[in-house]
């Protein structure tokens, strides 16, 4: 892929996600099994993402009074960020929205590139 890898921040490739709860997973349940999936899934997710924060592999967080968190991860490829995704416990209990970046530093040179062709294409008239 020609914009797999870039220099920005020295990483490999940027992803902005988005984690959303899906409120169904509690909707009607007693409160006892909304504390086991707490403990179960979402207190060990939060846990893993912190270290991952700590390790500088991800930054971002939760919204404040929201079930809901962005971050963004940096990963040598979409198959480590999905593997990392699903690695979560509560990975099933989420909506994801995960999207590649692209540096500013490769817009430009596209932009560049596409200036270079039309110019060609126009006669070198600009």
């Amino acid at each position: 892929m020609a914009y797999a890898t870039c220099s920005w921040f020295g990483i490999d490739m940027l992803y902005l996600v988005k984690a959303e709860f899906v409120e169904e997973n509690n909707a009607g349940k007693p409160i006892h099994d909304v504390m086991a999936l707490t403990d179960g899934m979402v207190t060990p997710s939060l846990e893993a993402l912190e270290k991952a924060i700590q390790a500088k592999k991800v930054t971002g967080g939760l919204v404040a009074g929201a079930r809901e968190g962005f971050f963004m991860m940096d990963a040598s490829s979409h198959e480590e960020i999905a593997g990392f995704l699903r690695s979560l416990p509560f990975w099933v209990a989420m909506k994801w929205t995960v999207l590649p970046l692209q540096s500013p530093r490769s817009a430009i040179e596209q932009d560049k590139a596409f200036m270079q062709k039309a110019k060609a294409m126009l006669g070198g008239k600009s």
